[in-house]
């Protein structure tokens, strides 16, 4: 049971470091922080989603 939860827990903690690399890119006002920024939001939704989705369908024991 725990395995199913090993792939969208570790996505969510590498959009998080990206999440954070973007920020940094925002604060030094080079270009692309923007871009990285939403795209990790947008990732770590993805994988908040499928997380719901594994909790939800998990067989009842």
């Amino acid at each position: 049971m725990f395995f199913n939860f090993r792939y969208p827990v570790i996505l969510f903690i590498l959009s998080l470091a990206g999440f954070m690399i973007g920020v940094a890119f925002k604060v030094m006002h080079w270009p692309g922080g923007l871009l990285i920024t939403g795209s990790m939001i947008m990732v770590q939704v993805i994988a908040i989603i499928w997380l719901i989705i594994i909790i939800v369908k998990s067989p009842k024991s």
